[in-house]
């Protein structure tokens, strides 16, 4: 079955994931701007919806919109949420963090990562940053460190299936998931066959 997380934005898209079929979701505010952390209190009422209906519930862990690298107080916001999330019951969070010169930020992520346990952990879009060259490290470091999955829009023009295939193939040989993101409803099955991936992230539920 192909399936596609939704990133819904607050709470209030949330019952209509789920009664659209959602099993799995993804949830943030601000998505305009990239997506920021929602509220603990909302977390807390979409943790106990989304496991009253079976559905795993992952929360997008930033500060603000925009890239990283982020400051010594943005990182010490993240680590609070990312303990408050584990507190409520939350099954994964989404997050990254890279240096400069878009290298893993490492120092900034050791924190988050103990931060995180127990919850599945996604590398976020931040990875699509890090140039090609380097990412066969970012990625074994990622999964020595636990990381389940990392989502990719790829590139952004006709060569991004050849860029999310590349990848694949790092991440499949460390055990890691490349989740597809930005995947339009037309396009998922093709996409889906020649990458032979099954779950995609988007803004849409879809299960086929």
């Amino acid at each position: 079955m192909l399936l596609v997380e939704p990133l819904l934005e607050n709470y209030p898209q949330l019952p209509a994931a789920v009664e659209a079929g959602a099993k799995r979701v993804a949830l943030a505010d601000n998505l305009a701007v990239g997506g920021t952390t929602i509220s603990k209190g909302v977390m807390g009422e979409a943790v106990r919806y989304a496991h009253e209906h079976q559905v795993t519930l992952d929360v997008v862990i930033a500060p603000r919109g925009g890239h990283s690298p982020y400051d010594d107080v943005e990182l010490k916001m993240m680590e609070a949420d990312l303990l408050e999330a584990q507190q409520l019951g939350v099954d994964g969070v989404v997050f990254g963090a890279l240096d400069l010169h878009h290298h893993l930020d490492q120092e900034a992520l050791r924190p988050l990562i103990a931060a995180a346990g127990g919850m599945t952990m996604t590398f976020s879009t931040a990875f699509d940053q890090i140039r090609p060259q380097d990412r066969g490290t970012a990625v074994d470091w990622l999964a020595t460190q636990g990381f389940e999955h990392i989502l990719s829009t790829g590139l952004a023009n006709e060569e991004r299936l050849e860029d999310w295939t590349m990848t694949k193939r790092l991440t499949d040989s460390v055990g890691i998931t490349l989740v597809p993101a930005g995947v339009t409803a037309n396009e998922i099955k093709d996409i889906a066959d020649q990458l032979g991936s099954n779950l995609f992230y988007g803004k849409k539920v879809l299960a086929l």
